[in-house]
């Protein structure tokens, strides 16, 4: 006899949508370094240069964003990276948390290469304060492009398993724009948006200026 499929329990549903916030996000920022990586790999920029500055300080706290704090959904687990990568992915989350994101002034890179230090130069009559500017060599980009890949794939995986979960579940949703619901588990997983949220999205008011975030 066959048995009956069951439905998810509404504690279930919560946690499903929670994780699948947390895959859609994580999958987003992944392609966003992917895309990002083969210019910077392609194009001879000044290591030193404010612009190469900026744009590895994106590249690795875009790639870490998944993996830090995300109220109330919670990071993607450690367990999604593929164990060849560990090590990389871990130095990654280090420069991110103590170089980039922070400045750790004890951090050190190599030996005695302090990437956080301040230092006075004195040649004998100006003194000069000369504070690092970190960079990233490409051998270490190109190193960072399998392990998006596969991070890539892992979180697709899950986007098109619950996909399927819930495929019922959006179809009967009908016509409309619904937020995944990851604050509340006593309402419905996808509320709808109303007609005035609709009109910001369309404005794209997430291109926020300063003004909007006071």
């Amino acid at each position: 006899m066959k048995k009956a499929k069951t439905n998810p329990a509404p504690g279930e549903e919560f946690q499903d949508i929670r994780q699948w916030y947390q895959m859609e996000c994580a999958h987003y920022s992944l392609e966003v370094v992917r895309d990002a990586l083969p210019r910077m790999l392609e194009e001879e920029w000044d290591e030193r240069s404010p612009d190469r500055y900026l744009a590895i300080v994106g590249i690795i706290c875009v790639y870490a964003r998944p993996f830090t704090r995300s109220d109330p959904v919670g990071k993607l687990p450690e367990q999604v990276v593929p164990e060849e990568f560990k090590q990389l992915h871990n130095h990654i989350m280090t420069l991110r948390h103590k170089l980039f994101a922070h400045a750790d002034a004890s951090l050190t890179v190599g030996k005695d290469d302090y990437p956080n230090e301040v230092v006075l130069e004195h040649d004998g009559r100006i003194p000069a304060i000369c504070v690092t500017r970190a960079s990233a060599k490409k051998s270490f980009l190109k190193q960072m492009a399998p392990l998006v890949e596969a991070l890539i794939e892992k979180t697709n995986y899950h986007r098109q398993r619950l996909g399927k979960k819930y495929a019922k579940a959006i179809s009967n949703l009908g016509k409309g724009q619904f937020r995944f619901n990851v604050a509340d588990p006593n309402a419905p997983i996808f509320i709808p948006l109303s007609e005035e949220e609709k009109r910001v999205r369309e404005k794209r008011r997430s291109s926020f200026d300063f003004n909007t975030i006071l």
